[in-house]
């Protein structure tokens, strides 16, 4: 066995040391041969040391196993130091390599998960003993700033711009701020004694920890320790100084978004020139953008809307003659969304036609536009459509590159439209097949939450025959409608008391498994109108039973029909109208009903004489079916 053992120990070495040179595919095959070694010496009780622990840790989490990598990790923390990084009673059998911790920290990045990060931090700094050897101090010195590197990608310079340009909900990283105020200054503390001379690591948690005091809305607290490094790098002779553009953007970014423009500004202006970069600006001109949309400090009377627009007009041309920063993208959308804010629509969509060939290209300035022009009066509704309808014809045409966002930007807007029926201006119903069409082209199949939302919108837009059209092309498609989908059709169909174009519908459209769901639709709203012939026209349609298809390649199954919950249902609103001849009708029918199926489906039958019972025999309502 224990040949065996050093084996195995060198084998998985020797993996370690191939993964380098190998291919992405080659790699992960080596990562899952480390993972299998490792746990067939743990499988057959083989002594598993500090460095096959970080070796499986890290194979695990380079796999994107990422809770099975903290899951090891807890273990073998539990196994070596005790319950959250204390000694253990007797000697503790192996002392993890620090890179372990760094290795698991990783993991729980990658699943954002703030709570198991602070977990990980905080018994990594516990259990980290400072050796006396200096050899082994400057390799753990290595070590330690890797985990608070781990903490804090470096992957994320300027990020306050990359918030800037989120319109739509797009994925978001990994954000340190989510942390904590608190627990990012004990961080700080421990970096400078641990790393210390690494001012770009200092420089870093000090940017997130910045903006987590002004997300949890403690401003004062924020400039107070941003003046506190201004006055640091005024009497340090630090190599580095701690305040950086980075900084500079997350203050004024915070600042802005505190309505405090006029700090924001002399902070900006005041800063050193290589620090007042184009992310910073842009910073202040969203925040200026933003006062348009939401007035404060006087801004609400008549005409201030004007004045902000043209105070974020004036800012632009400073950036450019102060300090030589050509406006980039997102600069020309926050001035576009502020034209649209102040209610200058018009100007908005001149100057995007003016800058087309600069714009053309970037979904978020297409969405702008689209979004702000829909948004504003019939005239502007109307130019919003045709540029919905410039985006699908470039787009068919391959002149305009459509992207995910872009065509979710388009759909998007046109859905919120059409569910608003007090719209001034309504499109034809040939343009909207038509980005349907296109839509559907560009849409995955297994997408089949977007055409439930499109259908949902055209039904609260009374288009029925359009969501009919919609329905019809995701059957030939091969995609078939949910059920929930096909019920909202059957409903909106019998809105009008016209039970036969939805019994039509369901018997032509519709797959038999959703029969017993859409009947109960149609069902339930002839009871509660009172339309007890048709109501009983449905109970004949398909009494005693259905057959429904489990699944394409298996046989029927047989249910009732009517079911327990139909009965329930009608049971109940006869008896809340006093319908006392269609109340006993129905308990003579279920009676019947009972003898029928029992033998074929005793646990069917069973619930439906529960629903007998109690209309039968008490005054009360039954438990639900």
């Amino acid at each position: 066995m224990g040949l065996l053992a050093g084996d195995m120990r060198r084998f998985h070495l020797e993996l370690r040391r191939a993964v380098k040179s190998l291919s992405t595919d080659e790699m992960a095959a080596a990562y899952a041969a480390i993972v299998r070694v490792v746990e067939d010496m743990y499988t057959w009780n083989m002594r598993v040391g500090a460095t096959e622990i970080a070796a499986h840790v890290f194979a695990l989490q380079r796999l994107g196993r990422h809770e099975q990598a903290i899951s090891r990790w807890r273990k073998c923390v539990d196994q070596n130091y005790g319950t959250s990084g204390s000694e253990p009673n007797g000697q503790s059998t192996v002392r993890l390599f620090p890179q372990t911790h760094t290795y698991a920290l990783d993991a729980a990045v990658a699943l954002k998960n703030a709570h198991v990060v602070r977990e990980i931090y905080e018994t990594a700094i516990h259990v980290i003993d400072k050796p006396q050897d200096s050899n082994i101090e400057d390799r753990l010195s290595v070590s330690r700033r890797q985990l608070f590197w781990a903490i804090f990608p470096t992957n994320t310079c300027e990020s306050q711009n990359a918030d800037i340009q989120v319109v739509n909900g797009s994925r978001r990283a990994w954000d340190p701020a989510r942390l904590g105020s608190v627990f990012l200054a004990n961080v700080y503390k421990d970096a400078c004694h641990w790393a210390g001379t690494d001012h770009e690591l200092l420089s870093r948690i000090m940017m997130y920890l910045i903006r987590a005091l002004f997300s949890e809305g403690q401003r004062r607290r924020a400039v107070d320790l941003y003046i506190s490094l201004i006055n640091t790098r005024k009497t340090s002779n630090l190599v580095r100084p701690l305040v950086t553009r980075e900084i500079i953007c997350e203050v004024t970014f915070g600042l802005c978004r505190s309505a405090r423009l006029d700090d924001a500004y002399k902070l900006l202006t005041s800063a050193p020139s290589e620090h007042r970069t184009l992310f910073a600006w842009n910073a202040y001109f969203d925040g200026l953008s933003n006062a348009i949309a939401k007035p404060q400090h006087g801004m609400a009377h008549v005409g201030a809307k004007q004045k902000a627009l043209d105070r974020l007009r004036l800012a632009i041309r400073e950036m450019e003659t102060r300090d030589g920063i050509e406006p980039d993208l997102v600069t020309r959308t926050i001035w576009l969304r502020a034209c649209f804010r102040s209610g200058q629509w018009e100007k908005g969509v001149k100057w995007f036609r003016a800058n087309f060939e600069i714009m053309q290209h970037d979904p978020v300035c297409w969405d702008t536009v689209v979004r702000g022009a829909l948004g504003s009066c019939g005239a502007a509704q109307e130019t919003g459509w045709q540029l919905i309808s410039d985006i699908v014809q470039r787009a068919e045409s391959r002149v305009l590159g459509v992207d995910e966002r872009m065509l979710e930007t388009v759909l998007q807007c046109m859905l919120e439209h059409l569910a608003n029926v007090d719209a001034e201006f309504v499109p034809d119903e040939a343009l909207l097949r038509r980005i349907l069409e296109w839509v559907e082209a560009k849409q995955p199949l297994a997408r089949q939450q977007v055409f439930a939302i499109t259908i949902n919108a055209l039904l609260r837009a009374n288009r029925i025959q359009c969501a009919l059209d919609l329905h019809a092309r995701m059957a030939r498609g091969s995609m078939w409608p949910a059920k929930s989908i096909n019920c909202m059709i059957v409903a909106a169909l019998a809105s009008d008391n016209t039970y036969a174009t939805a019994r039509e519908f369901i018997e032509r459209n519709l797959p038999r498994q959703h029969f017993v769901a859409a009947y109960f639709v149609l069902f339930k709203r002839a009871a509660h109108a009172k339309r007890y012939s048709h109501m009983w026209n449905i109970f004949d349609t398909h009494y005693p039973e259905i057959c429904v298809p489990q699944t394409p390649t298996q046989s029927e199954y047989a249910t009732p029909f009517p079911d327990a919950a139909m009965y329930n249902t009608v049971l109940r609103v006869t008896r809340e109208y006093g319908d006392v001849h269609e109340h006993k009708r129905l308990l003579d029918r279920m009676q019947v009903h009972i003898g029928v199926v029992s033998d074929s489906m005793p646990r069917a039958a069973q619930r439906i004489a529960s629903v007998y019972g109690y209309y039968r025999n008490r005054q009360q309502d039954p438990p639900p079916c």
